[in-house]
């Protein structure tokens, strides 16, 4: 093989497709993960979220938790598992003052169940308004 008969143009192009799957698609497979924001403490994985009933979870709607609260699960809707095997869960909690929060719930859930309608749950502040531990009972 001569250098010089080398079509330049399709080698960088195989070059540049195998460094974007070295490098690229390793970095593209971990953008599911949620981002957890200073001074929130989250699973070691979050294919461990739920290990002892405990999930590390944003509020997605509703107001902000300042104290811990009890609460009832209304709802758990699109558990369909991604392409990682993780299910984004969202929750409806009815906290005990009457206030309404919904979760997002990442987790495995061939580790670990989902929250279920009519599950009794404690929430708790994580470190950030937005983010709570629901531990289940």
């Amino acid at each position: 093989m001569n250098l010089y008969n080398i079509d330049w143009k399709k080698f960088l192009t195989v070059i540049i497709i195998l460094v974007f799957f070295i490098i690229g698609l390793p970095l593209f497979a971990q953008a599911w993960a949620p981002k957890l924001p200073k001074g929130v403490h989250g699973p070691i994985s979050w294919y461990m979220n739920g290990e002892a009933g405990r999930y590390f979870v944003p509020i997605v709607r509703g107001s902000k938790l300042l104290d811990p609260a009890t609460g009832i699960v209304r709802t758990d809707s699109n558990c369909k598992p991604d392409s990682q095997g993780l299910s984004h869960c969202y929750n409806e909690i009815e906290l005990q003052s009457g206030k309404i929060i919904t979760i997002q719930n990442t987790h495995k859930m061939s580790n670990f169940h989902c929250l279920y309608p009519g599950e009794h749950v404690n929430v708790q502040p994580d470190g950030s308004s937005s983010w709570v531990i629901v531990q289940t009972n």
